[in-house]
């Protein structure tokens, strides 16, 4: 599974030895020491690295809670969710050859029903392609509602256009030129569903259930001119004209549990199915732009292809996540994670810094 863009979410990693998961604020209770206890911000630092990604991932978040947060006797990384706390965020994240920038709010009603949106602006620049980059700015809305004080129900969409075009050399050689234009309209939905189970002996277990499909339209339009042969150094070329469009559509099925052992570690388990169908068509043309130094007709060359397919992956994950509480204000936090995506398989791990005042 190749990842092709920033993460929207920081994955923040591993679980020391368990001599540390005894949470240190599970020992506090009352009135008092519940309202020194909460917190209305929340500022983290991170870094993410994985074995499928070389570049590593910084992630900078800020988070404002309007009716503050209680973290007495919960999963630390769970009292923003049992808080049911009307919330705006910020988040900046970067790699070498992207940056993240993001707007998020959520207003929680008092009949328990919510609405919120969020605005993502994904830069990328590409070293080896370096007359091209591209922006893509993603909106989403999202409606739901609070059953009780363990479980949430969330619908969502989110759109996102983007269009590029480039002009100019080609890469790896100085030879060839050529003019592209692209663009790719999305449309996605996703219903999201969450429950907390809160047990005697241990925390408890959260629940997670996704289900997700998203349509995705692709044009390309492209010619180059490159060098087909050199004779007396006298370079003969071809044209090439590339046309194409196509249309993905994503169905997404996943569930997740994370079992907190106690207030600071987890053990988490998840599933995800993924299906795409693809349905499009491709077009190429290729004509010597002149032959009067040798018979080039053979690079005269034609391509129509109609296309329709589909495939599927099964993406399993198992992990360990501890949230150490050191001080009154400041926590470490982190997590291991390892995935198997079909045949294949991927390590992450993260770590991070956490403020909530």
């Amino acid at each position: 599974m190749t990842i092709n863009k920033l993460s929207l979410s920081v994955i923040l990693c591993l679980a020391s030895g368990a001599s540390f998961a005894e949470d240190t604020t599970s020992s506090t209770s009352g009135t008092e020491n519940s309202t020194e206890n909460t917190f209305h911000h929340e500022a983290e630092i991170g870094f993410l690295d994985t074995s499928e990604n070389s570049d590593g991932l910084v992630s900078g978040k800020y988070s404002y809670y309007f009716q503050g947060v209680d973290q007495t006797d919960v999963p630390l990384e769970l009292a923003t969710y049992l808080s049911q706390s009307s919330v705006v965020s910020a988040r900046y994240a970067t790699t070498d050859h992207q940056d993240l920038y993001a707007l998020r709010g959520e207003y929680i009603f008092d009949s328990r029903f919510f609405i919120g949106g969020a605005y993502s602006l994904v830069t990328t620049e590409r070293d080896w392609f370096d007359y091209y980059d591209e922006d893509q700015d993603t909106y989403e809305i999202n409606a739901g509602y609070y059953f009780n004080p363990y479980t949430k129900l969330t619908l969502s969409y989110s759109t996102y256009e983007q269009t590029s075009s480039t002009s100019g050399r080609v890469p790896y050689t100085s030879l060839t030129t050529g003019n592209s234009k692209s663009s790719v309209d999305h449309n996605g939905f996703s219903a999201k569903y969450e429950h907390y189970l809160p047990f005697e002996v241990t925390s408890g277990l959260m629940l997670t259930a996704i289900a997700s499909y998203a349509k995705t339209e692709e044009e390309f339009n492209g010619d180059s001119i490159f060098p087909i042969d050199n004779v007396n150094n006298d370079y003969i070329f071809a044209t090439s004209y590339v046309n194409s469009d196509q249309t993905i559509k994503e169905t997404q099925l996943a569930i997740n549990a994370d079992w907190y052992v106690t207030n600071a570690w987890a053990v988490s388990i998840g599933y995800e199915f993924v299906n795409h169908d693809y349905k499009g068509s491709y077009n190429r043309l290729i004509q010597p732009v002149n032959d009067s130094q040798g018979d080039y007709e053979h690079y005269n060359e034609s391509y129509d292809n109609n296309f329709n397919d589909s495939d599927s992956f099964n993406y399993f994950k198992i992990g360990t996540s501890y949230f150490w509480n050191f001080s009154k204000y400041i926590s470490a936090r982190a997590l291991i994670e390892q995935a198997y995506v079909d045949s294949e398989s991927n390590t992450s791990f993260g770590v991070a810094i956490n403020a909530r005042f």
